[in-house]
């Protein structure tokens, strides 16, 4: 019973088949003819896991700053299965320190992660041509939050 064992999918730029550093080929089908000479690249996001094979979508992306300081949307689109990539975060987020503070399975399903001072959110939704868009929102965490204060809406009763 292949279908209930879990895949287990490579990191980023990793080979699925050998685990060996992917390699782009122009040549093959589907590779992009021309490369991006600006914009992000995805090693400036050292402290989020990436799919392997996946591609900015340069149309919705919006990052502030560089490796593990960056806030903003990491916009992604990659082959796999919207399960499959579930999967991957619930297993990969806490190995680069992210800690589950919540999630919401469905047809769009969404998954909230802390570290440090930032809160991580993690959309996954499935493309109408195969595969997963991924939305990856990274902001700073409320410092009220951390301390449990919140603020007073200024009605006193008495």
């Amino acid at each position: 019973m292949t279908a209930c064992q879990p895949i287990n999918l490579p990191s980023f730029g990793q080979s699925a088949s050998t685990g060996e550093a992917a390699q782009k080929d122009a040549g093959q089908i589907g590779a992009q003819q021309q490369e991006r000479s600006e914009g992000p690249q995805f090693a400036e996001f050292s402290d989020v896991p990436i799919p392997a094979n996946a591609e900015i979508d340069f149309d919705n992306l919006l990052v502030l700053g560089a490796e593990d300081g960056w806030i903003g949307r990491l916009a992604m689109t990659t082959g796999y299965k919207m399960p499959d990539m579930y999967a991957f975060y619930e297993r990969e987020m806490p190995r680069f320190g992210w800690i589950k503070i919540t999630s919401v399975r469905s047809a769009i399903s969404t998954m909230t992660y802390s570290r440090g001072d930032r809160i991580a959110t993690v959309t996954l939704q499935s493309r109408t041509i195969g595969g997963t868009a991924i939305d990856f929102t990274v902001a700073p965490a409320n410092p009220l939050a951390d301390r449990g204060a919140l603020p007073s809406s200024g009605n006193t009763s008495g």
